[in-house]
């Protein structure tokens, strides 16, 4: 499996994603001839390690060539949901809130409120890494910092995005191959 943000994914292919909203549209279609032929080349390929190999040897140069190196990584979700919010604002004279929030909802798929949530939760997690890596976490602490209500709201939070208790989605990133994007470091 491949996640790109909707961010990327423009990028990338230079195709709105609010044209993509509630579509299955094929590979080739949006990104082109190339990346159908690349995906046809890591469903052949005999392991993962090789099917993983291609698909970063195909994608760092495009990739590379796209994305903005100063923003850091956990700042990402939050810079394309300000932005998304902006253009929608901006996308109209008397635009209303009500319409405003209908916009952002066609173009993502999501309605703002829920886009603001996964950004306090996706912040959450690069400092509950930090903290945890070095062994200074606490979550009381965490969650006042990140803007929760109590400690008892960032649970219920973490767990209606990911499925996971804080400690649990901490154990399974360290421990169970699935969890390896949560792993990913900005370098």
């Amino acid at each position: 499996m491949v996640a790109l943000t909707p961010a990327a994914v423009e990028a990338l292919s230079g195709v709105p994603v609010s044209s993509l909203v509630n579509r299955v549209v094929p590979l080739e279609e949006v990104f082109g001839a190339a990346w159908g032929t690349m995906a046809q080349e890591v469903l052949r390929a005999t392991d993962d390690a090789r099917r993983i190999a291609l698909f970063e040897d195909f994608l760092e140069p495009r990739w590379e060539l796209v994305r903005d190196g100063t923003v850091l990584r956990a700042d990402r979700f939050h810079y394309w949901v300000e932005n998304l919010a902006l253009r929608a604002a901006q996308s109209g004279v008397g635009v209303g809130m009500r319409q405003m929030e209908r916009r952002i909802k066609q173009w993502a798929g999501q309605p703002l409120r829920d886009l603001r949530r996964m950004e306090r939760a996706e912040e959450t997690f690069f400092r509950a890494m930090a903290s945890h890596q070095r062994g200074s976490l606490d979550w009381a602490e965490m969650a006042v910092d990140c803007g929760y209500a109590d400690q008892a709201h960032l649970c219920r939070d973490v767990r209606r995005n990911t499925g996971h208790s804080p400690t649990d989605l901490l154990a399974a990133i360290e421990q169970e191959e699935s969890f390896w994007m949560y792993r990913l470091r900005d370098q």
